[in-house]
């Protein structure tokens, strides 16, 4: 049986960027700019509680005119939360997405937050795998079996 990688396999041990539900909007918005990231994942403790994205800055505090040093995060949170198990394939993420329309997925072990997968992240994945593909199809059509070379 082939083997699928899971979405843990392709996080690794690359930091997850948090933030915490009683931080200002205006934290939260610099410390999403400054790791040129779209959404973060919302902590009370070690639990997850909410993300908190672009989409939520934009249509919750700039377009009603709130002052985002004075808006805490936990009041525009999304706190309906869809995310995708540490075990589960590329696949089954990309799926979950799309379904929901969503650009990212918190990223849970049992009840750990262990990553935050993006739409960029699965379109990433997604070349290097068919770069992979492409390269071990070309070695197989290009790799002349043992005793069929041509004999000059």
């Amino acid at each position: 049986m082939l083997y699928m990688k899971t979405i843990k396999d392709y996080l690794g041990n690359r930091p997850v960027i948090t933030v915490r539900s009683i931080e200002s909007v205006q934290a939260a918005a610099e410390k999403m700019a400054e790791h040129k990231i779209g959404a973060l994942p919302v902590l009370e403790g070690e639990r997850l509680v909410g993300i908190f994205t672009e989409r939520d800055i934009i249509g919750k505090v700039v377009a009603p005119g709130l002052e985002a040093s004075a808006v805490k995060v936990q009041d525009v949170m999304t706190t309906t939360l869809l995310f995708a198990n540490a075990d589960d394939t590329l696949d089954s993420c990309s799926a979950k997405m799309k379904h929901a329309n969503i650009r990212h997925l918190p990223v849970i072990e049992g009840d750990h937050l262990v990553g935050m997968l993006s739409i960029r992240d699965l379109l990433a994945l997604d070349m290097t795998e068919k770069d992979e593909t492409i390269e071990f199809l070309e070695q197989y059509i290009f790799t002349v079996p043992p005793g069929m070379q041509k004999k000059y």
